[in-house]
């Protein structure tokens, strides 16, 4: 990895980007936050020619920093983790693949979630 472009790549997303929150949930009720980390991120939703399978309307492409993650000490991600969205992170994702190499930006992570 260039570091240098990595940390490029982190600064574009903070500019452009949005705050979300990303959280580990327990697989046992009731539901407890086990790690969370709050990064910005770049989120858009499919053009209709992406739409294939497992990509359905409604689906979101997130874009966001190794680096953030690793200085919150957010474990890797996986599918099934949350993304929250929204100013008061009301909007609840659900991690449904996850593209860890970005070709855009070093050190990214091109995730789908699925959700309202």
């Amino acid at each position: 990895m260039n570091a240098v472009a990595a940390e490029r790549a982190r600064a574009s997303i903070a500019r452009t980007g949005e705050l979300v929150s990303v959280r580990r949930m327990s697989t046992t009720l009731p539901l407890t936050v086990l790690n969370r980390a709050d990064v910005m991120a770049v989120v858009a939703g499919y053009a209709p020619v992406e739409l294939v399978a497992g990509i359905t309307a409604g689906s979101r492409k997130v874009v966001l920093s190794q680096l953030d993650l690793d200085a919150a000490g957010f474990p890797p991600l996986k599918k099934g983790d949350r993304i929250y969205l929204g100013k008061l992170f009301e909007t609840q994702t659900t991690i449904s693949a996850i593209d860890p190499d970005h070709r855009e930006f070093q050190a990214c992570l091109e995730i789908s979630t699925t959700g309202t």
